[in-house]
């Protein structure tokens, strides 16, 4: 970004800027009222528009939870053609629901998974409609703040982590970096595998960390591509194999990436995070491309996809998708699933916990 497009944009990062904090600020004192629930409730977010790993973490979280307790997701539904409260099926489309939701109603088929705007309001619906919920996880509801969640669990990124960016315009944040004191949990997601010791505590000193917070530090393991339409049917990238990756998510560089390491080639149409693939792109794609007649994509680009599954089978083209993990690093992982196993066990008496009478195990697409 040039100097004059900073001077440019830096009055409009103040008066937004400005309204959040006074938003946030009415939040703080209570001028503005939040809402506390009965029942463990965690949330996922983050500081910046995007790119975090929040799907993931939402997975892991569902994971470690469940079946010791019937878990609830709850989200707005960002991109949906909807409105109000919808308990998701797997029938659904993203444009009924929004690609995230649809995605792990697709993956966590056993989970209850819910939309709604106004979470305070969607609470209720859902565990009226299933009062066996013992766990709410909020996705992306960091500055949702009608709900006080019990813990508050703050993701950035290490390519671009929230103390090196900017509020909006300037830069991606959607408040400033203080909103962090909010969060019980920091994770810095996204890292190297082989992070090490030093560089960790780098990072700590450059998050800056408020009393009682706890850091935590992921990366992201990807699996084996799967076929949306016969999930058994696997792709196992190589040497030989071109692929024509197509993505629409906040930042798809670590998965070129990571396909550019087992493929020979890699032609890459990249589109901005949710957006809703139109028959004309793909048309555009399916003519610059002829040859290539097996997509690569995400999990969550792949619900988009499927809205034109007609035409897809009709050009003879095989969508896989690349199943993402979220991985801790080193003994963060025991550390992390005790602080937050642990917290939700001292709501719950065993009998209490409300299982389900069967336990599907999740599909392993790995």
């Amino acid at each position: 970004m040039s100097l004059i497009t900073k001077i440019l944009l830096f009055p409009f990062a103040a008066l937004y800027g400005a309204i959040i904090w006074l938003r946030n600020w009415l939040y703080k004192t209570g001028f503005i009222g939040s809402t506390d629930f009965a029942l463990p409730v965690i949330s996922v977010g983050n500081l910046s528009m995007g790119g975090t790993g929040k799907t993931p973490m939402i997975g892991y979280l569902i994971e470690l939870l469940y079946p010791d307790y019937a878990v609830g997701v709850l989200s707005r539904g960002y991109g949906r053609k909807t409105s109000g409260y919808l308990s998701v099926q797997t029938g659904h489309t993203a444009l009924q629901v929004g690609d995230e939701p649809l995605m792990t109603k697709l993956k966590y088929p056993f989970v209850q998974v819910s939309v709604g705007e106004q979470r305070v309001i969607a609470i209720p619906r859902l565990l009226s409609d299933h009062p066996e919920t013992r766990v709410i996880l909020l996705d992306d509801a960091f500055q949702h703040q009608s709900v006080r969640p019990d813990i508050n669990i703050l993701l950035t990124s290490y390519r671009r982590p929230f103390y090196d960016d900017r509020i909006l315009p300037l830069g991606t944040l959607r408040e400033f970096i203080s909103g962090k004191d909010r969060a019980q949990i920091i994770v810095m997601t996204k890292c190297p595998p082989d992070l090490s010791e030093p560089e960790q505590q780098a990072i700590v000193q450059r998050i800056a960390p408020a009393g009682s917070q706890q850091i935590f530090f992921s990366t992201i393991e990807y699996g084996t591509p799967y076929n949306v339409m016969d999930p058994q049917e696997k792709w196992w990238l190589n040497t030989e194999d071109t692929v024509m990756l197509v993505t629409a998510i906040a930042d798809a560089g670590p998965l070129k990436e990571q396909v550019e390491k087992q493929a020979g080639a890699v032609y890459h149409m990249e589109f901005s995070d949710h957006h809703m693939f139109e028959e004309g792109e793909l048309n555009s794609i399916y003519t610059k491309y002829p040859g290539q007649r097996k997509w690569l994509t995400t999990e969550k680009d792949a619900v988009r996809l499927m809205l034109h599954k007609e035409w897809l089978i009709q050009k003879g083209i095989t969508v896989f998708c690349v199943p993402v993990r979220t991985r801790f690093i080193g003994r963060d992982a025991a550390h992390f699933s005790k602080t937050v196993k642990g917290f939700v066990d001292y709501f719950y008496t065993p009998e209490e916990r409300g299982q389900p009478d069967e336990t599907p195990a999740p599909a392993d697409n790995a």
